[in-house]
């Protein structure tokens, strides 16, 4: 495993965006969060492993974001979709594009986000190979992500 891994978020939250920085952020991880959709897009070739995505933006959805982030980057880069939206569309279309993992907004799934990323960390032999989705879902209980 590299020194640290680059974590980026998008939110056009500061606030939100900023706490899950502060909730994410230890010694083993680089982590960066955009406010803007152009921004953040000229910074995926930096590679980061994960990426934090909100669903509702300024300009666009995550969705359209997500479909930029699978074509650049691939399954190299793992996504955890945020989302404040109830909407089981949005939940499916989300996991069926790429996300590897869907987390409802709020305070309550902060911590979450923490157990998310280390387990994406197993099961991708610390970012070094691309997940595995169908045993990476079959695990959760091994991991206690059950809220």
């Amino acid at each position: 495993m590299s020194a640290s891994i680059k974590i980026f978020i998008l939110d056009d939250n500061r606030y939100f965006g900023t706490m899950v920085k502060e909730v994410l952020k230890n010694q083993n991880r680089e982590i960066t969060y955009f406010q803007s959709e152009m921004e953040f897009i000229r910074n995926l070739s930096d590679n980061p492993e994960v990426i934090i995505l909100d669903h509702k933006l300024e300009h666009c959805t995550g969705l359209e974001i997500l479909e930029v982030v699978k074509r650049r980057c691939g399954n190299k880069t793992n996504v955890i979709y945020l989302s404040a939206q109830e909407y089981l569309n949005v939940t499916l279309k989300s996991l069926r594009n790429g996300a590897v993992e869907y987390v409802e907004k709020g305070l309550t799934p902060l911590p979450y986000l923490d157990k998310v990323i280390k387990k994406i960390s197993v099961h991708t032999n610390n970012f070094l190979e691309p997940i595995n989705l169908v045993a990476y879902r079959s695990d959760s209980k091994v991991y206690n992500l059950e809220m």
